[in-house]
């Protein structure tokens, strides 16, 4: 188990566990595919009423940041495609599997985002992570 895989796990057992009678463990949500679904050239996200498809070399942009909810954070990543955007959480299910998938495909991408902008708590935190004017997809 790595070592971010540890914290979150100790960090958000309780609250997969007690969110809306949920009872998959943690290894099962960091595990999952969730809403996402992956091909070669993009994502496509089916949650709700909201379905998008978007390529890879679509993102000009993706923003982390943390919003705070009087006892917990919650990450959120706004993925911007031109002059337009959207918004996933952490609770988004894939989440884990989605922030893999994007240190994979944009090598740029800090491999340690995650870990480093729970803190401090409560603070906002905000990142660009990526930039297509400043990277280039490989």
């Amino acid at each position: 188990m790595t070592l971010l895989k540890k914290i979150l796990s100790r960090l958000i057992r309780k609250k997969y566990l007690t969110n809306l009678g949920s009872e998959k463990t943690f290894d099962e949500k960091y595990n999952e595919l969730g809403v996402f679904n992956y091909n070669h050239d993009g994502f496509t996200i089916n949650y709700g009423n909201f379905i998008k498809k978007l390529d890879w070399s679509d993102i000009t942009q993706i923003n982390v940041y943390k919003v705070d909810s009087m006892t917990i954070d919650r990450i959120d990543m706004e993925i911007v495609y031109g002059d337009k955007y959207f918004t996933i959480s952490e609770d988004l299910p894939g989440w884990y599997q989605f922030v893999l998938k994007t240190k994979e495909i944009f090598p740029t991408i800090p491999k340690d985002w995650d870990v480093t902008i729970m803190q401090p708590a409560f603070a906002k935190n905000h990142r660009t992570i990526y930039d297509k004017e400043i990277f280039k997809l490989n």
